[in-house]
């Protein structure tokens, strides 16, 4: 129960993130916790236990999202624009312009065990445009193919690569500013 305590603002920032209305991601995340307590039993320990119930939370969003559709309450992404950021950061040969280049990382696995990379990784992703980060994260962290994103919200396959180009330039833009920064500090 003390596991499920500490995952909830995680899982509920990530449904508003995908459902946009706080009393359906309130219902989705106690939905996803009142399952994970029913099937506690059932947990292999094959990958960690936020992950296991965020791939619980997972499935409660996609229900909630297609019940919005039925209802006829879903809120379609609205397109933006900002095609001269990116190019921005680009040569005409497409190569990176030296002042926008990736900073290095250094181990990724490290960052991934790192409390505060995750701090800021959620403080980037709530910051994202709703567009941009619902996306990314059905992509990403949810696990869909680039199909059943455009079949879900309803956008065209090069729209959704854009979109996600969009998300890891801004992601990695914004985790070098809070986490690269500050942990060289």
């Amino acid at each position: 129960m003390q596991r499920l305590t500490a995952v909830r603002p995680r899982l509920l920032s990530f449904a508003r993130l995908h459902l946009r209305d706080h009393a359906l991601a309130e219902d989705a995340v106690q939905e996803a916790l009142m399952a994970a307590i029913e099937k506690d039993a059932s947990f292999a320990g094959r990958s960690g236990y936020e992950t296991w119930v965020f791939g619980i939370l997972k499935y409660k969003i996609l229900d909630a999202l297609r019940a919005q559709k039925r209802q006829g309450k879903w809120q379609p992404l609205e397109d933006e624009t900002d095609d001269d950021a990116i190019d921005r950061q680009f040569q005409q040969n497409g190569r990176w312009r030296v002042e926008a280049r990736p900073a290095r990382w250094g181990d990724p696995e490290a960052a991934f065990e790192n409390e505060l990379f995750w701090r800021v990784f959620d403080a980037c992703m709530i910051a994202l445009p709703d567009t941009i980060a619902r996306v990314f994260s059905l992509r990403e962290l949810m696990g869909l193919s680039t199909a059943e994103i455009c079949r879900e919200i309803g956008i065209k396959e090069n729209n959704c690569w854009v979109i996600l180009h969009r998300a890891r330039l801004r992601l990695r833009a914004c985790i070098e500013q809070g986490w690269l920064k500050e942990a060289s500090t």
